[in-house]
């Protein structure tokens, strides 16, 4: 039975690893090119399948009818996910990624979202799909069409299901736009790029000054990227903090930063299905986005067994959570 359903983008990702980022008009050398499966909800649901085993995740998505669709479903399926939410649209291209990684695993991505773009509420009436929702105890959106989230917000409701949103690219709209349908999701993600965007600057306070100012209530969980992660509990100014995982002390490096957002959704998602505490499964999803770095592959969140016995060496070195309150002034 299926126990986490994710519905979100794939993309098919053309990855250049080059020594640094070019800027507007220069030219640089490709070192080498990388051609995999990606897309937040890909990512996502490939992280979430390692945690929680084969057939334990389902993902609502579209591709295009090329070859493209065939090879995502391939993957998709040696990598234990449920596939029978996956539309397939004639006339249309699937989504594509084009990705430059610099020698320190900083990214800059272009994306061509092709069928991510047509999938529509309708879809979500599919015999497969309402099967899916009924079997799932907890959904992750993460920047699929704004209908489609809030029909699916509208069915997780009904059915007491906690909603977990990343927004991804529907927070081109404007926090504004957005509100309402976050607003109705349990669990908020959002990065530090962002937050800068939404609230002028990524620091935990004002992003909580903002939001609560706005009505906001709910939890956000924040990725810090190179600081690590924090949950705020917008209602009280709790902040639940982690550092980034001591890679340098456990003998690893950053290699390529690509899809460690999505890793930590997919494998905090996981957790919260396993009935984990927000803390607990903060400390593993920041671990597991932590592993993904030190891995060329855009899907490198590792499998439970190692992601845990990485975590059980990590607090020996000081990975831990910390908790404090926020400031009222900023």
């Amino acid at each position: 039975m299926v126990r986490l359903l994710v519905c979100g983008a794939l993309n098919w990702d053309v990855t250049c690893f080059v020594d640094h980022l070019p800027v507007p008009g220069e030219e640089v050398t490709v070192k080498d090119i990388l051609r995999v499966s990606g897309g937040t909800g890909g990512n996502i649901a490939i992280a979430a399948a390692r945690i929680l085993g084969l057939k334990q995740v389902a993902l609502v998505a579209a591709l295009g009818d090329d070859d493209i669709a065939q090879r995502q479903l391939g993957l998709l399926d040696a990598g234990g996910v449920v596939t029978a939410g996956i539309q397939i649209l004639p006339g249309e291209e699937s989504g594509q990624a084009y990705i430059f990684v610099d020698r320190n695993g900083q990214n800059v991505i272009a994306s061509g979202l092709g069928a991510n773009t047509k999938l529509q509420s309708q879809h979500l009436n599919h015999p497969a799909v309402e099967r899916l929702l009924q079997e799932c105890q907890g959904i992750v959106l993460s920047d699929p069409p704004s209908d489609v989230v809030a029909e699916l917000i509208i069915q997780a409701k009904l059915r007491g299901i906690p909603v977990l949103l990343d927004p991804g690219i529907l927070l081109e709209q404007g926090w504004e736009a957005i509100q309402r349908l976050a607003e109705r999701a349990d669990i908020l993600f959002l990065n530090e790029a962002e937050a800068g965007v939404l609230f002028g600057s990524a620091e935990l306070d004002v992003g909580w000054q903002r939001l609560r100012e706005s009505g906001f209530r709910n939890h956000i969980v924040f990725k810090l990227g190179a600081r690590g992660a924090a949950i705020v509990e917008v209602a009280t100014g709790t902040v639940t903090e982690i550092p980034a995982l001591p890679l340098r002390e456990l003998g690893l490096s950053a290699v390529n930063t690509v899809g460690c957002g999505d890793g930590f959704v997919g494998v905090f998602a996981a957790y919260q299905v396993l009935g984990v505490s927000l803390p607990e499964s903060l400390i593993m999803a920041s671990a597991a986005a932590g592993i993904n770095a030190t891995r060329p592959e855009t899907r490198g969140s590792p499998d439970r067994a190692t992601l845990e016995e990485v975590v059980q060496r990590s607090q020996r070195l000081g990975f831990a959570v910390q908790e404090r309150k926020l400031s009222n002034h900023y």
